[in-house]
């Protein structure tokens, strides 16, 4: 059975860096993704390659669980997984590129149905979430950072 790839993109008004450090704090992953209510540090480390973490989520009705390992971490430009172990295999990543508006954010997530021709049936549902939550996550991210002030830099002091 071939893997589904889905794609959602977004402009955000702020610096690559800004995007990727909230990307970066996996705290921010459940306030956006519809239906992730675990992704949660497997261990001390919580930031670049190599770190893992357990997610857990929603997705038919069906509750799934991973583990999953970042294997890209390139800092301001892109965030990268793979599954470790779960039902589902996946892969997927963020991609943070320069506009003179901002910031193209792109969160692609790539995964195989499992269970043979009964998993290829519930693949369609699970497309249609699957598309719609990564728009409406790429949307949420986007209010909560440009509803959020810029940092002032370089403004002299009051006195």
């Amino acid at each position: 059975m071939p893997d589904r790839r889905f794609s959602a993109r977004i402009v955000i008004a702020r610096e690559p860096s800004r995007v990727f450090a909230w990307v970066a704090d996996h705290r921010n992953v459940p306030r956006v993704l519809e239906g992730v209510s675990r992704w949660e540090p497997l261990g001390s480390r919580d930031r670049g390659q190599g770190a893992r973490f357990k997610v857990a989520m929603r997705a038919v009705g069906m509750p799934l669980e991973n583990v999953l390992v970042l294997d890209t971490w390139d800092e301001p430009r892109a965030i990268g997984w793979r599954s470790e172990s779960g039902l589902i295999a996946q892969t997927g990543g963020w991609l943070f590129e320069p506009q003179p508006e901002g910031t193209r954010v792109t969160l692609t997530i790539c995964y195989r149905p499992p269970f043979g021709v009964v998993g290829d049936l519930l693949a369609g549902q699970v497309d249609r979430l699957v598309r719609g939550r990564l728009q409406a996550a790429l949307e949420r991210m986007r209010d909560i950072l440009e509803s959020t002030p810029e940092p002032d830099r370089g403004a002299a002091p009051v006195d």
